[in-house]
């Protein structure tokens, strides 16, 4: 093929030629600048525009438009060693990246070149080809090179298949393989009349977008589940019969679920926004997190996620619930954004729903020992009793008349121990609670969540016994009787002791029935008291003592004591 050098320009265009002759050696002088915006190439032999097109148009079509950028009189016929610009404008996108902005959980990444898959990390460059696995636990955002975020949630399989850029024209080509679980994707707008695409290739359908809020997910069985939330995307059956209704356009506020092949593509409409109002403003649980959701009309499961963001792009819990309970293991304290959406029977979700969700679950309370649950106690004094924390300064304790705590009986200041003795409680149901108080890292007052409340009831004491009475039918046997007080059944306590202070007891007995029998003890002074006690052990107050005095008698051969003419018993040692 013969080759001739570029014409020489006309006068009139030698001041243009030396404008660009300077913006390319500027370019050449400053090779980051250049390598985002135009191309220069250098003339090979053999070259010829066409070639050059198909090797660096994004629209080899539009060869003309580089031979008139160049002033090329004949595109067949280039010098070699002379040099080409190729615009920005016109080249083809190249390979680009996605960042990697948030990684939660476990998730791992594995290029073509790799044998073994390596942690994803933030910040880290994800190449076209890379095949990402996303962890039950976990969630991973992407961002492309134009812009656009891809979520892939807990459990979820994808290859990024393609990934092109042309920063000047914006041009992009991206193409991800959805194997497995969900990807949600915020699309930035494709160039109008560009050979731009953003695709979502699963097993049974392609879904394709030129900017929008959407996701997909891989049902069971393959299927291709598509949800819109703005604009609208295309969606195509990878294998369904001619005229089978195979394409359709899902557009903001609907869904479609694609299933095997030769099915036709139905739109429905999306599931309105679940109700959050039962989801509690604060949190306080350490170890879990329980988010109580709305039994909506269709709904047959639920996608739940939390983020430290309204937008989702840092989430930190995630995951599918069939029953009306989102239960997570615990966070940290602060603010988070709470997004649930409920899935009709079809798998799709619906309108999502946010709000605000605390978490204030540090200092953590204490453990509550006694009184414990159902506790019957008495009115004089009851003393609550929890484990102390390492890295706690203080308790404040709260008693109450009701589980709400809207009707206090007492709170207490902040406490260096885990006890407080409250006195005088009318009887009745009681709960309480305590909070731990630690410093912040400014050395502020830190109070944590209150404990779990505890029932408790102040019952009164059994009614104190009148004294008992004595009476002896031989010398060999001692009886006592008493009156039981209204009010029992109760159970009874005898006690027999050489001293008035019964340090020293010579027989102590519960008994069913007030009355009591033993045999006499020996000759001496003795003291006895009886006290009452209900069915759940708590324990009356004793009754007065009965002083007893045991002398030696006289016996008849029939027991009976002797007795004088007057009828008083004959002791030993009388006169």
């Amino acid at each position: 093929m013969n080759r001739h050098p570029l014409p020489r320009p006309a006068p009139h265009s030698r001041q243009r030629l030396l404008t660009l002759s300077l913006a390319i050696a500027g370019l050449c002088l400053c090779a980051p600048v250049l390598a985002q915006q135009d191309l220069v190439h250098t003339v090979q032999p053999g070259d010829n525009l066409h070639d050059i097109a198909q090797r660096y148009l994004d629209d080899p079509r539009q060869w003309p438009e580089l031979q008139r950028f160049n002033h090329v009189s004949h595109p067949r016929r280039l010098r070699p060693g002379s040099q080409l610009v190729i615009p920005a404008a016109l080249a083809r996108p190249a390979p680009a990246s996605a960042e990697v902005l948030h990684v939660a959980g476990q998730a791992s990444v594995r290029t073509a070149a790799q044998t073994a898959a390596e942690p994803l990390a933030i910040g880290a460059k994800v190449n076209e080809g890379a095949q990402i696995e996303v962890g039950d636990d976990g969630f991973v955002t992407l961002r492309l090179a134009d812009g656009s975020l891809l979520r892939l949630a807990a459990g979820s399989s994808a290859q990024l298949r393609e990934l092109r850029h042309a920063p000047a024209s914006g041009q992009v080509q991206s193409t991800i393989q959805l194997e497995r679980g969900r990807i949600d994707a915020t699309v930035s707008p494709l160039p109008a009349a560009s050979r731009s695409r953003f695709e979502v290739h699963t097993p049974r359908a392609i879904g394709g977008v030129r900017g929008t809020t959407f996701g997909v997910a891989v049902g069971p069985q393959g299927d291709f589940i598509g949800d819109v939330r703005q604009g609208a995307i295309h969606v195509q059956a990878q294998h369904a019969r001619p005229g089978a209704g195979a394409a359709a356009m899902v557009r903001a506020g609907e869904g479609t679920r694609v299933g095997a092949a030769g099915t036709a593509i139905g739109v429905v409409p999306l599931l309105a926004a679940p109700d959050l109002s039962r989801v509690p403003a604060v949190l306080e649980d350490i170890a879990w997190v329980e988010v109580p959701l709305a039994q909506d009309t269709g709904a047959v499961a639920w996608q739940v996620r939390i983020a430290r963001d309204a937008a989702s792009e840092q989430v930190l819990r995630n995951g599918r619930f069939t029953q009306p309970l989102a239960r997570f293991a615990g966070l940290e304290d602060g603010e988070y954004q709470l997004a649930v959406r409920a899935l009709d029977a079809q798998g799709i979700p619906g309108i999502e729903a946010q709000r605000t969700l605390v978490v204030n679950a540090r200092p953590q309370a204490p453990l509550l020992r006694e009184p414990r649950a159902g506790s019957r106690l008495p009115a004089h004094a009851v003393e609550l009793l929890c484990t102390e924390g390492s890295d706690a300064v203080g308790y404040r304790f709260q008693l109450a008349r009701d589980a709400a705590f809207t009707d206090l009986v007492a709170q207490t200041g902040d406490l260096p121990q885990c006890r407080h003795k409250a006195v005088d409680l009318p009887p009745g149901a009681y709960h309480w609670r305590v909070a731990s108080v630690a410093r912040d890292a400014q050395g502020q007052r830190d109070q944590g969540p209150f404990s779990a409340a505890v029932p408790f009831n102040v019952v009164p004491l059994p009614p104190q016994p009148e004294a008992p009475s004595l009476r002896s039918e031989d010398s060999r046997s001692l009886g006592v009787a008493w009156s039981a007080s209204p009010g029992g059944p109760w159970r009874h306590q005898i006690q027999l002791a050489h001293d008035d202070k019964f340090a020293r007891l010579l027989d102590d007995q519960q008994l069913q029935e007030p009355a009591w029998r033993r045999s006499m003890p020996p000759p001496g002074t003795y003291h006895l008291r009886v006290r009452q006690i209900d069915p759940d052990g708590l324990q009356g107050a004793w009754s007065s003592a009965q002083r007893l005095e045991v002398h030696e008698q006289i016996s008849t051969s029939s027991e009976q004591p002797l007795t004088s003419f007057d009828g008083q018993p004959v002791r030993t040692g009388t006169r």
